[in-house]
């Protein structure tokens, strides 16, 4: 398995971002089954679609994106104990996540998934994430 970050996902969708092109090549290895089934949460799905929706001003780009990965990915839901974890992990970091990547650490090890597709380098501080970037 692997999860979806929103770094990596706004990087695939906005085509003038500085890591498109990398993120295209990584998709294309995601959606062939190079890494497993891919996975994203509600929270992910959240904050790439709004700054999707407001990099592109196009809310039909953000639309098309969310459609896409309803239909190809696993999504995952922060419930009441993951959002506990999350926040423990929030509070008790030695790094620079954000408390949506928190809860990414969270339902990563709720859910054994070991990779995250991600340009956000603050997961190569996490013990146990594997990032592909």
């Amino acid at each position: 398995m692997i999860f979806l970050d929103s770094s990596f996902l706004i990087g695939y969708k906005i085509e003038n971002d500085h890591h498109h092109e990398r993120a295209l090549k990584i998709m294309k290895d995601i959606s062939s089954g190079t890494y497993g089934e891919a996975v994203f949460s509600d929270y992910v799905f959240d904050e790439t679609l709004t700054v999707v929706f407001g990099k592109s001003k196009i809310l039909q780009e953000a639309v098309s994106l969310g459609d896409q990965l309803l239909s190809s990915a696993l999504l995952l839901r922060v419930d009441e104990s993951v959002f506990q974890e999350t926040f423990d992990l929030f509070r008790e970091q030695k790094t620079k996540l954000s408390f949506t990547d928190c809860s990414i650490v969270a339902l990563m090890r709720s859910h054994g998934v070991k990779r995250v597709a991600t340009f956000d380098e603050e997961f190569q501080k996490v013990e146990g994430i594997e990032v592909v970037a």
